[in-house]
């Protein structure tokens, strides 16, 4: 169960910065994007507007990723139901200020958490470097800074493991993101981007009791963990087939350094050294824009490789609102 609760973790950070999309060209009407399901818009939202993306997804997970990137039968399956609502904000029409903030459900075994719970929450800024020019046809480069609180529950878990949907770390995660279209011979744009983050490695974790990461240890248990940096890729594409309907495919690797628990309790010493984690995904998923402010999105992600790493499936859907 540790591994689980520790890999839905990683998959919410990969979904947190989420996107907003939105008319690609305010005076062309004759292409929407609502933006693929995981890799972030570095187009900043306009000076005094909001715009809010609720994300509600599932994850399953049954078998995982050995050392050697072989994939084994975890001998029980896991569920989490999870929800995910971004905000963004103009500041200026370069400058935008973001937060997420979400709950999750977990099932397994025939048992479940208490009700849905808080996941961590994060809040975060982006500056775009640099503008597409008009008609879109120049990239759009932008950095971004995010800051993740240990909101979620993440030790003292005693009555129900499972409620365990945080990692109970304050993580700075520092982002590179580009966009380009490109304009097919039948007139219709396809849309690129990339997505490059860094992690640093936070400070100690204080643990007491069964945790996120050791689930089985005495109530006595008093201990901590550091946990190691994290790194990102993600790119999409996205295909438009008329002002209303969209075609997206995203591409995700993420890496988890390795990791290092300490602790005792009456029952003695406790050490437990965790190695680096790697997985690949992909996000097939189509859109729907009702018009340029509002926009569905419905895909699944699943990983495809990996190594010390959960094998997962996620269906998933969000509804972009621009106000």
């Amino acid at each position: 169960m540790t591994r689980f609760k520790r890999k839905v973790g990683s998959l919410a950070f990969l979904l947190t910065p989420a996107l907003w999309c939105g008319h690609a060209m305010a005076s062309d009407s004759s292409f929407n994007f609502t933006g693929p399901l995981l890799t972030s818009n570095p187009m900043t939202v306009p000076n005094g507007t909001l715009v809010i993306e609720p994300y509600l997804m599932q994850y399953k997970s049954d078998s995982f990723y050995d050392s050697q990137g072989n994939e084994h039968s975890s001998g029980a399956s896991v569920r989490q139901w999870q929800t995910l609502v971004p905000f963004f904000y103009g500041i200026t029409d370069r400058f935008q200020v973001q937060a997420t903030v979400g709950a999750a459900h977990t099932m397994s075994g025939g048992s479940s958490t208490h009700g849905w719970g808080v996941t961590d929450t994060t809040v975060g800024a982006q500056y775009l470097l640099l503008a597409p020019g008009e008609g879109n046809k120049g990239p759009a480069v932008s950095v971004n800074y995010s800051h993740r609180f240990p909101t979620g529950a993440y030790d003292r878990l005693e009555e129900n493991p499972l409620d365990a949907i945080g990692n109970g770390a304050d993580v700075d995660t520092f982002s590179l993101m580009v966009q380009q279209y490109a304009w097919l011979p039948n007139g219709r744009p396809l849309r690129f981007r990339a997505v490059v983050s860094y992690s640093l490695p936070p400070g100690r974790v204080d643990l007491r009791g069964a945790n996120t990461y050791a689930s089985d240890v005495p109530r006595d248990f008093r201990g901590g963990i550091r946990l190691g940096d994290a790194f990102g890729i993600s790119t999409s594409a996205e295909y438009s087939i008329n002002p209303q309907w969209v075609l997206a495919m995203d591409l995700a690797y993420n890496r988890t350094g390795s990791s290092i628990l300490k602790g005792a309790s009456g029952a003695g010493v406790l050490e437990i050294r965790s190695s680096s984690r790697d997985v690949y995904s992909l996000a097939p998923a189509i859109e729907y824009n009702f018009n340029d402010r509002f926009g569905l999105i419905g895909g699944v992600q699943f990983s495809f490789a990996g190594r010390n790493n959960d094998a997962f499936i996620t269906p998933m859907a969000a509804f972009n609102m621009v106000f």
